[in-house]
């Protein structure tokens, strides 16, 4: 695995909170946001999904993600879209493509494999994907990874 550690500068995104299964939950959270985003004229900015739980632990129905889009500092919001700041940091990144919406195959990679063997250990903040292609149009997702980390 190509993990990078970079240092990442704080970002701010507008967000919608879902609630349950990853695959259920965030494609019409995206949906939301893109129109809430389009309305705007913002749909410019980094798609990210931020995750909040360890789907290992916590039941599927009770998982909780962000459907998010970086925005400039003056985005004012409204209704369940609100704004958050992406701590600055240390991060593993991760450059993968994704193929039959198998986006956990990547996520257990870098947790199970790459994280264990490094000298890091998982941080604070969400862990989080940002999209760098529309894969409903393509038929893949590229994305990058991102860890928050800390020494061991």
């Amino acid at each position: 695995m190509d993990v990078k550690i970079i240092q990442r500068a704080a970002q701010r995104v507008a967000y919608l909170r879902v609630i349950g299964p990853y695959e259920q939950s965030l494609p019409p959270g995206f949906q939301r946001m893109m129109q809430w985003s389009e309305t705007r004229g913002l749909e410019g900015g980094d798609w990210m999904a931020l995750y909040w739980d360890d789907p290992n632990i916590t039941p599927p129905e009770q998982l909780k993600a962000d459907a998010a889009l970086s925005v400039p500092d003056d985005t004012e919001v409204d209704g369940d879209v609100q704004l958050q700041i992406i701590p600055a940091g240390d991060y593993a990144m991760y450059a993968c493509r994704v193929e039959n919406n198998d986006f956990a195959t990547p996520w257990l990679a870098l947790f199970n494999q790459w994280l264990p063997q490094s000298a890091f250990q998982l941080g604070d903040g969400p862990c989080f994907e940002q999209y760098l292609n529309n894969g409903n149009q393509d038929g893949y997702w590229d994305l990058l990874l991102f860890i928050p980390l800390q020494k061991k």
